[in-house]
């Protein structure tokens, strides 16, 4: 009725009367009314649809899910004027454990042991990557004798990011040292100059005598090849922070691309972690391995980290006792506990303990670690105590401990409510030995590899002038 009603009255008072000079309220030509019908129809259509949405999205009334019809047998809902057989509307409420930057940190109840031993499916979800772009990074050659745009000097290009310790054979001559053992390198120019310093100013006929304590050898360095873990967080809560993993992918190869660095990929969301790319040089491999990478499911981030332990111990059964770094990429908010911890009777779900046992195993194994954190509100930290990332969150930590009573790091963030939902990255890197920092400082710097391989080195700890000062500066 309400379809036909509005068809006779466009057909009178239509604009497309007036243009061919009919006056409104008159009955239109054939010609004319062919016109208007032609026109019509689709209006009505979209007018119809446009009705039917917005009485399927209403939660109460008379109309109240009048599109959701049961094809069996029903009683119609209190209110229903049309009479039909109809299943009671209700909102779908999306769960909180899959949204974007959840504050829960417990893992969600209900889940058996079928969940945990099933991979994760790293095919589902929307794309972290463009395949598009990556396709045509990956099909661009590095220009290496020339430099062009990677970001290394011509002389390290073709060696590693690592800067060797001074034990090399081969290499810069950095400086010269007393002999420790056999001389495998003797310096020459320094052994004749420790020799002129002990015997001091000789006549003219006198001849300079060297001794055993005036050998020198030389010290030698150079860069050497670094295996790069790469473990990416690709569970539904990092889909605002996609653009800040790209761009630090992108540093990382301009840095490593066309040296003999080996880049591994390890991602994790859903149940576990799975191991995408086994290391390689080859970043047409690395760009392939990338261009699967799809973001869904819950976060955990225990499992991460022992999916990359397991990468590098294979790496150096392989290559023997090479550098490794572990680069994690996530915002370091874990729900989801590992798989070993599920064995024990007494143990219940507990991802944050977790993330601590797994970092611990890496300080054991003596393997790097960068914890990188892609939330942007995290900088907080920083402008409050002045100081970067990892300082801050671990002065603001020992400020809280002296006032709780606490006497370790790790016990003062697990046992803070506020500081367990925040306080990951740093966990991690307090655990693991490593340094955290954000994306934001990491794609500020020169070398990336460089302030991360300088920042994992052993850390010194605040000192109590530096507690009080920051105190004094809190109380203000």
């Amino acid at each position: 009725m309400v379809v036909g009603f509005t068809y006779f009255a466009w057909i009178f008072f239509s604009p497309i009367n007036l243009i061919y000079g009919l006056n409104p309220a008159t009955f239109p030509s054939p010609f004319v009314l062919a016109l208007d019908t032609i026109v019509y129809i689709p209006c009505a259509y979209y007018l119809v649809r446009a009705w039917l949405r917005g009485m399927m999205r209403r939660e109460s009334g008379p109309a109240a899910g009048i599109d959701v019809v049961e094809p069996q047998g029903a009683t119609p809902d209190q209110g229903d004027e049309w009479g039909e057989a109809t299943h009671p509307y209700t909102p779908t409420v999306p769960p909180k454990i899959t949204g974007p930057k959840s504050d829960i940190r417990s893992s969600p109840t209900g889940l058996d042991m079928s969940f945990f031993m099933k991979p994760p499916d790293i095919a589902s979800g929307e794309n972290l990557f463009d395949p598009e772009r990556l396709h045509s990074h990956g099909m661009m050659r590095s220009s290496v004798s020339s430099g062009n745009w990677c970001r290394k000097r011509v002389s390290s290009r073709a060696m590693g990011s690592l800067k060797a310790s001074e034990s090399r054979q081969t290499g810069r001559f950095v400086r010269a040292r007393m002999p420790h053992g056999e001389v495998s390198t003797p310096s020459i120019r320094s052994t004749i100059v420790a020799a002129a310093l002990r015997t001091g100013k000789t006549r003219g006929h006198e001849r300079l005598k060297i001794c055993d304590e005036d050998l020198r050898e030389k010290v030698l360095s150079q860069r050497a090849p670094l295996t790069i873990i790469l473990v990416i967080d690709a569970s539904l809560s990092m889909k605002g922070s996609m653009n800040e993993v790209r761009r630090l992918v992108e540093k990382i190869e301009q840095e490593t691309r066309g040296s003999k660095d080996r880049i591994g990929i390890v991602a994790f969301k859903d149940s576990g972690a799975v191991q995408v790319q086994t290391p390689t040089s080859n970043w047409n491999r690395i760009f392939r391995a990338l261009a699967c990478l799809r973001i869904s499911g819950l976060t955990p981030l225990a499992d991460g980290l022992a999916k990359a332990l397991e990468t590098v111990r294979r790496e150096r059964i392989r290559a023997g006792n090479g550098e490794s770094l572990i680069i994690m990429v996530s915002d370091f908010s874990p729900n989801i506990p590992l798989v070993a911890s599920l064995h024990h009777e007494d143990v219940t779900y507990s991802p944050v303990h977790d993330i601590v046992r797994a970092a611990r195993l890496l300080r054991t194994q003596r393997v790097r670690l960068a914890a990188v954190n892609v939330d942007a509100e995290q900088s907080k930290w920083s402008k409050l105590l002045k100081r970067p990332y990892h300082d801050a969150m671990e002065l603001a930590v020992l400020l809280r401990a002296k006032k709780e009573g606490f006497q370790d790091s790790i016990e003062t963030v697990i046992s803070i409510p506020e500081f367990r939902k925040s306080f990951g990255a740093f966990l991690v890197a307090r655990a693991s030995g490593g340094k955290a920092f954000l994306s934001g400082e990491i794609l500020a710097q020169r070398s990336a590899l460089g302030f991360m391989l300088k920042g994992t080195q052993p850390q010194n700890r605040h000192n109590t002038q530096n507690l009080r000062r920051a105190e004094t500066y809190v109380a203000k």
